[in-house]
Parts: C-alpha cells; structure tokens; sequence
C-alpha cells in the first residue's frame, strides 16, 4: 500500500513539474501615459474592421498571434494613415490584447523586436496589455476626458479619460480618408453582342421607313399628273 501511494505522489509531482503552466498570468509594471507615447511607434484611435489568425506555428505551442486590422480616424503619433495592422498574442495569459470587432480604442503600437510571439505575424506593428490600449467611445473626433469606457456586467458604461493621458497625447492628426474602390461592372456575355444589333436595327428599321415614305410619295405624285 505505502508504495503504491508513494508512486501515485511521484507520478502528479512528475506531471505538474513538467507541464506547461496554464495559470501564467500576464504582469505588467504601471507606466505613466508619457513612457507609453515614449514607447509607441504608433498611437491612434480607430475602430477594429476585422481579425485574423497568423497561420504556421508549433502545433505543440502557444497558438499563432492574431492581427487586427484597425480603421483609424485620429493619429496621435507616427505617419498617418487610413487603416493599421497591429499584431497581439492570441491568450491574454501571454499578454494578448482581446480587441472587439466594430468597437474603438486608443492604440499604443509598438514596432521592432517584441519577443512576444512564437511565429512571425508578418506586419510591423504590435501591442499588448502592458501597452496601454483603452476602449474609448464610437467616433471618430479627438477624444475628450469623457470618451472613457469601461466594461461592467451589463455591457459599456461610461469614464473619464485621465487628464495625464489626454496631456500626453497632445494634438492629433486627422488619418487620412479610405480611397473606396471603384465599382466593378459586371458585363454579361452577349450583351455586346446585343446591342450592337439592336442598334442595327434601329438604323434597318429607319431606312425601311424613308424607302416607304418615298414610295408613298411618288405614288401620290403620279395620281396628281394623272388626274
């Protein structure tokens, strides 16, 4: 009996000595709003348009990051532009930031080395939870102390923005405008065809029409010189 409780001990401190932890949490040190923009290649608000999963990686690791692409509207730092890519850990655990399609923040971008990702999410920009990114209010002005949102049990509520952060990030930039593609023109097979010989006709059914019109004419002149 006593070895076989000794060998059932050994067996569980074997398996929790070499599993992966899963309770690892994500620990960030508190930085002022300044250290943020100080370290931020690119800070702006705008409103995630859509997610996707970096392919590759380990099947036995951490699973691949995850890009967001972010439709901005205020550029608080970097070069201005219309949409963002801004990779992040797929598990908050590691420090991923869980962003909401259709929802707007205050990003604080990174770029360069990170050494947060296993497999390479192919874009330049990237953040975390220790970044500092905020869910700010739909919009697309600069943000103003009470654009603060928080999340509670029955959804968003409202917050102010803290003065230091909104000293901080001083005066944005507009991003620039989205060139909408043009639509395309679908061309259904015939249809030039068909209009070519509509037009065809038109032209065929007119000249039908003078020969006639002539015809009548010259009948109705020879009744004259008759009579």
């Amino acid at each position: 009996m006593t070895h076989r409780l000794l060998a059932v001990l050994l067996l569980v401190i074997g398996t929790v000595a070499f599993t992966p932890s899963a309770a690892c949490a994500c620990s960030c040190a508190p930085r002022p709003p300044s250290e943020l923009m100080k370290g931020a290649a690119a800070v702006f608000t705008g409103t995630v348009a859509a997610v996707r999963r970096v392919e590759g990686g380990d099947p036995l690791g951490p699973p691949p990051p995850l890009v967001y692409t972010f439709r901005a509207d205020q550029i608080y730092k970097g070069a201005p532009s219309a949409t963002y890519e801004v990779a992040t850990n797929a598990d908050s655990a590691a420090c991923g930031v869980n962003f909401t399609v259709g929802s707007r923040y205050l990003v604080f971008a990174s770029a360069g080395e990170s050494g947060l990702f296993d497999t390479d999410p192919g874009v330049s920009l990237h953040t975390s939870l220790c970044s500092g990114d905020v869910m700010v209010r739909p919009g697309t002005r600069p943000l103003r102390p009470r654009d603060g949102v928080v999340r509670d049990e029955n959804g968003l509520s409202g917050a102010r923005l803290d003065k230091a952060l909104l000293t901080a990030l001083g005066k944005p930039t507009r991003a620039p405008a989205t060139t909408a593609p043009s639509p395309a023109v679908t061309v259904t097979p015939g249809a030039t065809d068909d209009s070519r010989g509509s037009v065809a006709g038109i032209y065929t059914g007119a000249a039908g029409a003078g020969v006639a019109l002539v015809f009548a004419g010259w009948r109705l002149s020879r009744r004259r010189a008759r009579s």
